[in-house]
């Protein structure tokens, strides 16, 4: 996450939640004027936002003038090379190493994207992200089964730092997530559906004899490791799919 402050990360959170009063808003304007990061990390949510209109969320309404705003201001460096180059020199690397790449729109239920896209980009707004802090597995495996009712493994990832875990609900179903910062300070959410639940299942399919991984709404990673009964496990993150699949390995076949 991109904010300057953790401050101002939980200020941006409850704008996007719609939260703030008309005085507030106008002093988060101001400040996204001034600071690129905060603006990044607007845009993201506005995005987000976007998204959820689409899919007909219920969102508190945000004055357009701010999010025209927000969109001016962020401009990220353009590479020298088209995009459509850059996207096909991935997804040939990846097709290397058995890896199938879809942009957006994917083959991946958009539902389930959306959700896991929110609840990444939601929990890393908060200065606390977990429910429950620990960088112990044993301690975080413990509270997520105590908490989902089902086993699930906890994996050491390389270069990153366990944070905890949070409850979740994906397609309605209580789910875990596991949540990491890696060296760079980038985040990165694990998340083990209930094995046979919806969420799952239509991990399972859109994976088929994966891994497999594809960019989200917002513009997220989502890479899917499929696993025998109806188990899948996601991760999610702005990092690249090889990253992604890294962390999925580590996980227990």
């Amino acid at each position: 996450m991109e904010a300057c402050s953790p401050q101002w990360q939980e200020r941006l959170s409850a704008w996007f939640d719609g939260e703030v009063q008309a005085h507030e808003q106008q002093a988060v304007a101001h400040h996204l004027s001034r600071c690129a990061g905060c603006a990044r990390e607007a845009a993201r949510y506005a995005s987000l936002r976007q998204a959820l209109r689409a899919e007909g969320s219920a969102e508190q309404q945000v004055p357009p003038e701010l999010e025209e705003r927000v969109t001016r201001l962020v401009t990220r460096p353009r590479p020298s090379f088209p995009r459509r180059r850059l996207a096909a020199g991935l997804a040939a690397v990846l097709a290397s190493v058995g890896v199938l790449w879809t942009s957006w729109p994917s083959g991946m239920n958009e539902a389930l994207a959306m959700d896991l896209e929110r609840h990444h980009l939601k929990a890393f707004s908060r200065i606390a992200p977990c429910e429950f802090e620990s960088s112990d597995p044993a301690e975080v495996k413990a509270w997520v089964e105590r908490e989902v009712g089902y086993p699930v493994d906890v994996p050491v990832v390389p270069g990153a730092t366990l944070l905890g875990a949070r409850r979740c609900r994906l397609h309605g179903k209580l789910s875990a997530s596991l949540l990491y910062r890696h060296e760079e300070g980038k985040a990165m959410t694990l998340f083990l559906p209930l094995p046979g639940s919806a969420a799952a299942q239509e991990a399972a399919r859109f994976a088929g004899d994966g891994p497999r991984c594809t960019q989200g709404p917002v513009g997220e990673r989502i890479c899917v490791l499929p696993g025998g009964g109806e188990r899948a496990a996601l991760a999610v993150s702005e990092m690249e799919p090889a990253v992604l699949l890294a962390a999925l390995a580590r996980l227990s076949p």
